[in-house]
């Protein structure tokens, strides 16, 4: 590339015609070493195998610093001058996916399938959770199958390829639409204008949060849209939720729902927990998680209705509250469990100020410490924020 841009400017007249290109790099200069091998070696030999396996590796060294598109060319060519070397093909297969050619990263795992004999099942395992991350649950499941056809046993990646299985056994056709912010996958029953609604509703509730937090995605969020409940049964989702976030925002859709106002309320929960994952780098209770989450679609408790709300029985401490979103609830509980941490984080608003929740929320991710975040921000230790909450709430 240096020795093209020398060029281009003495072209133009911006540079000295006489100047010396720029001296080669070591990389630069074995890879050109291994081309002029390569032009008198017959593909399959010893020769181009040890060709391949050098260029494999200068390709391998380009992937892990980021070098996408010049690890494609390298590990291609390796791959073409040895196509029993199956590491290269996985690692070409994974160059592909980092630069979105997903097309032709899919049709480098099928070729795996039907040509390559070994090759790392870690490389096969990688590339499984980069396409089901972006929702491509077909490629995801081809990319697991190969890696345990190579060996691969990894307890997480058996319990995920079973799952993306499972998925694709209840959905039904999902196709996509993309936003600015957003990528909407929805099953074939959830109509083509509600996909459209979701996607503007998303990006104004985006536009919000964002400036609640002072944060943006870092990348591109997937949502997906079933039509009833079937994944959510088979993600053991309760009954009584119509959204969850694991890392994809997933929204249950009522039959017969058509436009986004009636999913607006789960969509803004749901995206304020992708936010604060990000934001805290997962350093977040699971409480603050569940009532800013709450605070943030819109959802408020007055206090003449909170005792009510919350029941008989509110949790002793906020070890205890912290707890129960941990374990398996029904419905009584959980609406207790939801009402407190929506009026503790009710609390902290009107006695420290919306900004305060905000800088809680994000310290707890610079400083690795939710407890420093809260005493830092709102001058309290979590016990003492539920004592003076209780005080303040009067249950």
């Amino acid at each position: 590339m240096k020795r093209a841009g020398i060029g281009l400017l003495a072209v133009l007249g911006w540079a000295d015609p006489g100047a010396r290109p720029a001296p080669r790099t070591p990389a630069e200069s074995a890879i050109a070493a291994l081309h002029r091998r390569a032009q008198t070696a017959s593909r399959g030999t010893p020769e181009a195998r040890l060709i391949s396996a050098q260029l494999e590796e200068i390709g391998r060294a380009c992937l892990a610093k980021g070098e996408s598109g010049r690890a494609v060319e390298l590990l291609g060519e390796a791959y073409g001058l040895d196509e029993s070397n199956g590491v290269a093909l996985a690692e070409l297969t994974l160059a592909y996916v980092r630069v979105e050619d997903y097309e032709a990263a899919s049709f480098h795992v099928r070729l795996a399938e039907a040509r390559v004999e070994r090759a790392p099942p870690e490389i096969y395992a990688v590339l499984g959770d980069v396409y089901e991350g972006l929702h491509r649950l077909p490629d995801a499941v081809a990319a697991w199958s190969e890696a345990v056809r190579q060996g691969g046993q990894d307890p997480r990646m058996l319990r995920r390829l079973a799952r993306a299985r499972d998925e694709l056994a209840v959905a039904s056709g999902q196709r996509s639409l993309s936003s600015e912010n957003f990528t909407i996958f929805a099953e074939l029953a959830v109509s083509n204008p509600l996909m459209e609604s979701v996607a503007e509703r998303l990006e104004t509730i985006y536009r919000e949060q964002s400036a609640f937090f002072g944060a943006r995605l870092a990348k591109r969020q997937v949502v997906v849209l079933y039509e009833g409940r079937a994944y959510f049964a088979l993600a053991s989702v309760p009954d009584w939720g119509s959204g969850v976030y694991d890392g994809k925002i997933r929204v249950s859709v009522p039959s017969g729902v058509q436009e986004a106002d009636a999913l607006s309320a789960v969509l803004a929960h749901e995206l304020a927990h992708a936010l604060m994952r990000q934001v805290s780098r997962d350093g977040s209770p699971g409480w603050l998680h569940e009532g800013l989450a709450q605070w943030l679609e819109g959802r408020r408790i007055p206090l003449r209705d909170l005792k009510r709300a919350i029941g008989a029985r509110p949790a002793e401490s906020i070890d205890a509250l912290e707890a129960g979103f941990g374990s398996e609830l029904d419905r009584p509980h959980a609406r207790t469990l939801y009402a407190e941490s929506l009026s503790i984080v009710e609390y902290l608003v009107a006695t420290r100020g919306e900004g305060a929740l905000a800088c809680v929320v994000s310290r707890a991710g610079e400083e690795g410490s939710f407890l420093e975040a809260l005493k830092s921000e709102a001058g309290l230790s979590p016990d003492e924020l539920y004592g003076r909450w209780r005080a303040w709430a009067k249950v």
